[in-house]
């Protein structure tokens, strides 16, 4: 019977680092860890735990091959660099987050790292960039023909951004990957 972790922390290095201190304490993912919405999590976990006081930045949802009571006992042993609330199939919770793991994207990474456990080549594979953490944040986009936009990063996939331009008079835009030249944090005055 496999368990359900949900993993979130202040930001995405110390998930990552969660994610790490699973796989050499011996927890094997069924799949790998998929993103999800922050804001909708907190909501439902408020209802079936304590709230946190904690701002938390990035989400994610994993499953695991083993049970609830392994899986429990070895994140009770991990360094806490990430909050995690592990759920066993009877947690009632258990089947709506279950039914969202094949509809929700894959997890970034910065770096790329592979949690599953493979060779690794890093020579033959580009890089990876996760925006995750500019998600509904104020950033600067500037795109390949020199433009530069200043707004709302409202969506980020493995196509391009949804973007909100901070003017008013225009309107969302789409922005590829191939166009974006830097994504930029503006500086707090």
């Amino acid at each position: 019977m496999t368990s359900l972790a949900i993993i979130r922390a202040t930001d995405i290095l110390k998930l990552k680092a969660t994610l790490i201190e699973m796989t050499q304490t011996g927890l094997e993912f069924e799949s790998k860890p998929k993103e999800i919405n922050l804001e909708s999590t907190e909501k439902i976990l408020s209802r079936a735990f304590d709230s946190s006081n904690t701002d938390y930045e990035v989400c994610a949802l994993t499953c695991f091959v083993q049970d609830y009571g392994f899986s429990n006992e070895k994140i009770k042993n991990l360094p806490h660099y990430s909050d995690v609330v592990v759920l066993d199939s009877s947690h009632e919770l258990y089947s709506n987050f279950k039914n969202l793991i094949p509809a929700l994207p894959d997890l970034i990474l910065p770096n790329g790292h592979n949690l599953q456990k493979s060779s690794r080549n890093s020579k033959d594979k580009p890089s990876e960039v996760y925006l995750g953490i500019f998600v509904n944040r104020k950033v600067e986009v500037e795109t390949g023909s020199g433009s530069l936009y200043k707004g709302i990063l409202k969506h980020a996939d493995s196509i391009g951004v949804l973007f909100e331009p901070e003017n008013e008079a225009h309107s969302p835009l789409f922005i590829t990957w191939h166009d974006i030249k830097k994504i930029k944090l503006p500086r707090k005055k």
